[in-house]
């Protein structure tokens, strides 16, 4: 018997040598998923008539394995490693009870999938359970993924979806890249030992449905929920039916358009998208390099320092290639360079190097990377209509635009809120704006900013126009600032209601635009108009400051023929209080992009001033590096795809109703 054992195992070894024409190095991580195109007599064409197989003992691989190692770039030469390796189906391969053995493993997999708690499962999933019990509910446990004894077309398409994932900014092997390969290669080898493996095909199967759910919420709606963590973002996620989507793709052989019909349709989004490709081209051709520290440096500077600052704006085609002159001379060319540079990173363009410009430099391009990559995760949170026209305003680039059509109409410069006191992400609709405004002064503004200044001067509400009254009520009593004895008010029995009147110290200016939110944000004037100059201008309580408020206010009542700019600015010279409603209420967007791709093509990064990349990238590696079922009450809240459970059959739409369904027709075939 050992002699026996001993032959037959070289023989295998010398058929598959002889086949490939070189050895496979299974521990190899390229090697081990560049097998032959052997595998994939698995692939089959979706056939109506099992006659129609062309079984003769010699299978003809199609291109599928080659084009699929090419996609996920195991293979140089997509014919490299093709081997034709004779099958000889066996009857069970060939006929109905092959598929029935995988229903029957598949059935068993959901079962255990209803037990809630049960932890031994070998399949590590990603979306609700609920999900795949109500997917394979409807389909009456019939695969999905294969056809006969073969997986089919179909398959071929999600996989080499999968495999090009990290052009939405996702990760393949978050979608069981790796988990499905080692179970196409265990397939293959038993496919040549002229094995069945039924219950490798329903894990298969299993995988390849969970990636298919998984893949297509984090395109369409995001990997992490932006309103169950303390991301500071109020705006309404897009509702879709995600699985009705999924399954018309899968049920009209539309799997190829899967994610232009599910990622967002914001140009925005689209150029971003483009520019990842366009860093990780940087990154395959070797990233970029550091420039070393030191003093400043500027035009008419030299030395190595300077030829490290070229080839690091080369790098990222800030600067073009050196044709004459000396490479470490810093010249008009290279400081050129240097301010395009500055200009789409949102510094001081003077063109030179000093602290700030070098940091920005020297940032990794794995870290730029992810920084687009974070930016693209904002977008899938967004609603697919922002509106024909609205008005977007980046806090990180301390900037507002107004829109129209996707075409920006007027660009104005911003204040926002400090860093520790951060202006929120909301979408909310602008209806109307007031001249010369009260200033009804926020009680944590009153007693964190206001009264330490009125214990330090007693006159100070006097001269910044400030009354004081005894409560918020609408008849509430005015007070002389006098008879309170200040220090004896703190921040726990501070209970008055602090207004400042409308004149030229007012801290709103001399116009403000409201949009109703919880938070008291709006956008308004500001007197004091120095601070627009500055590069980084994070200096209010929350609300945004805007350069021009009239320029802004005119185009708002553009279509009232009562309001021109002349005559807005004769109404704010009357000194009197006005509220005016706008004759097309207008969408504003508060939003948080630290990379965007601008109307000329033009990249650009912003400092994540208020540490959200940071703690979105957190958020991120938790899910990404945690991808198994969570069983449980806080399953519901962590896992989007929860609420998304499609409920046009409400007899299979519950977990407990599906499971119950799934065990109690168990004879079904």
């Amino acid at each position: 018997m050992r002699i026996v054992a001993i032959v037959f195992i070289l023989l295998e070894s010398f058929f598959l040598l002889s086949s490939n024409g070189n050895a496979l190095v299974l521990n190899d991580p390229v090697e081990k998923y560049s097998l032959s195109r052997s595998l994939f007599p698995l692939v089959a064409e979706e056939f109506d008539d099992r006659g129609n197989l062309s079984f003769n003992g010699m299978m003809t691989p199609p291109p599928f394995w080659a084009k699929l190692s090419h996609s996920f770039g195991f293979l140089d030469n997509p014919h490299q490693n093709s081997i034709d390796v004779p099958v000889q189906p066996t009857e069970i391969q060939m006929g109905s009870s092959f598929t029935d053995s995988v229903r029957d493993h598949l059935r068993s997999r959901l079962a255990d999938l209803h037990q809630r708690g049960k932890t031994e499962l070998k399949t590590h999933l990603i979306c609700n359970p609920a999900l795949l019990l109500d997917f394979y509910g409807r389909r009456k446990i019939q695969p999905a993924w294969m056809t006969g004894d073969r997986l089919n077309t179909k398959a071929e398409v999600l996989i080499e979806t999968i495999g090009r994932a990290d052009r939405e900014g996702l990760d393949a092997n978050t979608y069981h890249r790796d988990d499905i390969f080692t179970l196409l290669t265990d397939i293959e080898h038993s496919t040549v030992m002229d094995m069945s493996e039924p219950a490798k095909f329903a894990e298969l199967e299993l995988l390849l449905t969970d990636a298919l759910f998984s893949y297509g919420f984090n395109v369409s709606e995001g990997i992490v929920e932006p309103n169950s963590s303390n991301f500071d973002w109020y705006i309404e996620k897009p509702k879709k039916d995600i699985p009705k989507i999924l399954q018309g793709a899968l049920n009209d052989d539309r799997l190829e358009e899967l994610v232009d019909r599910l990622q967002p349709r914001h140009s925005g989004y689209l150029r971003l998208k483009s520019a990842l490709l366009k860093y990780q081209n940087i990154q395959k051709s070797g990233s970029w390099q550091q420039v070393p520290a030191g003093s400043k440096i500027r035009k008419g500077d030299a030395g190595k320092r300077i030829a490290a600052l070229r080839l690091r704006l080369m790098a990222s085609n800030d600067l073009e290639d050196l044709k004459n002159g000396n490479p470490e001379d810093f010249d008009e060319a290279l400081e050129n360079g240097v301010k395009k540079f500055q200009a789409r990173h949102g510094l001081k363009v003077d063109g030179v190097v000093g602290f700030n410009t070098l940091s920005a430099l020297n940032v990794s391009l794995e870290d730029r990377i992810q920084q687009i990559k974070l930016n693209m995760e904002r977008w899938r949170w967004l609603p697919q209509d922002l509106g024909a026209r609205y008005i977007l305003v980046n806090t990180a680039d301390f900037r507002l635009e107004v829109i129209e059509n996707e075409q920006t109409l007027k660009t104005i410069r911003a204040i926002v809120g400090k860093k520790n006191r951060p202006t929120p992400m909301l979408s909310r609709k602008m209806i109307y704006l007031e001249l010369n405004p009260y200033w009804n002064i926020p009680h944590k503004i009153a007693v964190n900013d206001i009264l330490p200044c009125i214990k330090k001067d007693p006159a100070y509400l006097m001269d910044k126009g400030i009354r004081i009254f005894e409560n918020w009520t609408a008849d509430a009593k005015e007070l002389n600032p006098g008879s309170i004895d200040w220090d004896k008010i703190g921040k726990d029995n501070f209970i008055y209601k602090l207004r400042q009147d409308p004149k030229s110290s007012n801290a709103l200016g001399r116009i403000k635009f409201m949009f109703p939110n919880e938070f008291s944000i709006y956008l308004h004037d500001t007197p004091v108009r120095k601070l627009f100059d500055r590069t980084k201008r994070a200096f209010s309580s929350g609300c945004v400051r805007v350069e021009k408020p009239m320029e802004l206010a005119a185009y708002l009542l553009s279509d009232n023929p009562k309001w021109d700019l002349q005559e807005l600015i004769a109404a704010v010279d009357s000194k009197k209080t006005r509220a005016i409603s706008l004759p097309a209420p207008i969408n504003i967007h508060i939003l948080y992009w630290t990379a965007w791709v601008d109307k000329d093509g033009i990249t650009q990064f912003r400092e994540d001033i208020y540490g959200r990349d940071r703690q979105l990238n957190l958020a991120l590696n938790v899910k990404t590096t945690s991808p198994d079922v969570l069983y449980g009450k806080k399953s519901e809240k962590k896992y989007a795809s929860f609420r998304n459970l499609s409920e046009s059959n409400p007899a299979i739409t519950r977990m407990n109703t599906v499971g119950s369904w799934v065990v109690n027709n168990a004879s079904i075939r």
